[in-house]
């Protein structure tokens, strides 16, 4: 019955009348519970698993690893519990022992599992690239375009890309070099605009990407083409004009521009 026990008493070369002296038993009653005419009770599976420094676990047929603990080379003390459910176990008729391995059996398979699932969180798995949508309507540096039939696609944000993109938007022509160029994609998110940043904007419609500045003075909003040979497509709203504007957020720029004429 308990293959795992002769094979422990065979693998030291002892008889089952030798074994039974070493753990202070006789042959008679150690023989009885090698061939598993009757069960053994728990002291008998700690003196073994302690004087041979085997897991109990191994010894009852439960695991085919003799020594778990092999860093220390002998098995923990058992706990106050653990000593109470092995005397409690001890009083179990066939069936209710029976109940009690297939519940560890099954528990031990439940360990085993958040055990693996946790070792999966900790591997280096390569990060899902981000996608993020990609307006094909450009957002002009010249004259605006008609934002009617808009439409995007996915785009897949490679390493050199600003990776905290909420989207992105193709420029088009030259009014804003050297930042961008015309076909350059400009990358955009949320943030906060300061004075001098570069944004999307919708003005009365109509979008564009430009550099922002605003008068307190004269409550006046200026959005600047970067290249000043192309001043004749700046914007310039002032609070009478009853233009309308539209803030779509921030373009992500590797540096700062100064504001024209400050």
């Amino acid at each position: 019955m308990y293959q795992n026990l002769k094979s422990l008493r065979e693998s030291l070369g002892m008889t089952q009348a030798e074994f039974g002296k070493s753990i202070g038993l006789p042959k008679s009653t150690y023989s009885n519970y090698e061939n598993g005419e009757r069960e053994p009770k728990s002291d008998f599976w700690m003196k073994i698993a302690q004087q041979y420094d085997v897991t109990i676990d191994y010894l009852m047929g439960f695991s085919d690893e003799p020594q778990q603990y092999a860093d220390n080379k002998k098995a923990p003390p058992l706990s106050d519990g653990a000593r109470k459910l092995a005397k409690d176990y001890d009083k179990l008729d066939s069936h209710g022992k029976a109940a009690v391995r297939g519940l560890m059996d099954e528990e031990l398979n439940r360990m085993e599992t958040l055990e693996r699932l946790a070792n999966m969180d900790t591997l280096d798995l390569d990060p899902e690239p981000k996608v993020i949508n990609l307006f094909d309507n450009p957002a002009a540096a010249g004259l605006a375009l008609d934002m009617t039939g808009q439409g995007c696609e996915p785009y897949e944000l490679k390493t050199d890309d600003p990776q905290g993109a909420s989207y992105a938007i193709r420029v088009q022509g030259n009014s804003m070099e050297p930042a961008f160029y015309d076909g350059d994609i400009a990358f955009v998110n949320h943030d906060a605009m300061r004075d001098g940043d570069i944004g999307i904007f919708c003005v009365d419609g109509a979008t564009v990407i430009k550099q922002w500045h605003f008068d307190r003075v004269l409550g006046i909003t200026y959005l600047f083409s970067l290249n000043r040979k192309r001043s004749d497509a700046d914007v310039c709203l002032t609070a009478g004009s009853n233009r309308s504007i539209v803030w779509q957020g921030r373009v992500i720029t590797k540096r700062r521009y100064p504001v024209p004429g400050m």
